[in-house]
């Protein structure tokens, strides 16, 4: 396998050798005539850009790459194979410090929680990169959570369209009624296996009978994605409108004023609480 690796590294160095011998880097190649090589081999355009970076190097810059990486894939796709590396050590550290978190001393009138969804792929850098910066969950793991709350209290619970019937099934475990769900429309298009996605929901769950500061609350929230599962600002200050009392918000991800954070924060990865 290794001997085939290098072989595939020598071969795309001639292949590349020879786009730029026939006059590819100086301008002698006509509009048509790239994508006409790049079918005929049945290659991909950031394939071909490689070989010609191949092709123009020095034999001694071409032999360390050799000698460093395993194979042309591994040297091609560096930067997301040490990004993936990195997040898979980032995982492990979260997941050995979630094993040592308290669970909250008190009980909150209010609780927002964005469970990591089990979502059963792996971090891709390029493709799919994990939202959620904590280790996923399975559904019976979610369900067996211990949610701190009052016996009157609001629980707003966030899913995506491939966990919703799963939601509604963990806020019966959790003993809360829903109510309504909130819809946000995001400002980007994202990724989806049969429509691309550019919603994500939020359902409003009560238990006994909370205090609610209903005014002209709608049940569709238009904001900004900001990524790595960052939920907008927009989304916290219609709870706070909506709702009073204490409030948490379980898997945070960052400080709030006026909220218990409970989850393991970007720079504040010992304690886990805020």
């Amino acid at each position: 396998m290794e001997q085939l690796a290098k072989e595939t590294f020598n071969r795309y160095r001639e292949c590349g050798k020879a786009i730029i011998k026939s006059g590819y880097q100086s301008g002698h190649w006509h509009q048509d005539d790239k994508p006409y090589f790049i079918q005929k081999l049945g290659i991909q355009e950031r394939t071909f850009e490689y070989m010609v970076q191949l092709g123009a190097m020095s034999e001694n810059k071409f032999r360390n790459i050799i000698a460093q990486f395993k194979s042309f894939y591994a040297w091609a796709n560096k930067g997301s194979i040490a990004k993936k590396e990195k997040r898979e050590r980032e995982i492990e550290v979260l997941r050995e410090a979630i094993n040592f978190m308290e669970p909250p001393k008190q009980l909150y009138d209010i609780v927002v929680i964005d469970p990591p969804w089990n979502y059963g792929t792996e971090y891709d850098p390029d493709n799919r990169r994990i939202a959620s910066p904590y280790p996923e969950m399975s559904i019976e793991q979610i369900m067996n959570l211990k949610i701190p709350t009052t016996e009157n209290s609001v629980l707003w619970l966030w899913t995506t369209n491939a966990f919703m019937h799963d939601a509604f099934h963990i806020l019966e475990a959790w003993e809360f009624e829903p109510k309504t769900i909130l819809t946000w429309v995001k400002d980007k298009i994202g990724i989806g296996q049969w429509l691309r996605g550019q919603t994500e929901h939020c359902i409003l769950a009560v238990k006994g009978q909370p205090l609610i500061d209903l005014t002209n609350q709608p049940t569709v929230l238009f904001a900004k994605n900001n990524g790595h599962s960052e939920k907008p600002e927009e989304f916290y200050k219609l709870v706070e409108s909506l709702c009073p009392g204490w409030k948490l918000d379980y898997f945070g991800r960052k400080k709030r004023e006026g909220w218990t954070v409970y989850g393991t924060l970007e720079g504040d990865r010992d304690n886990g609480i805020s």
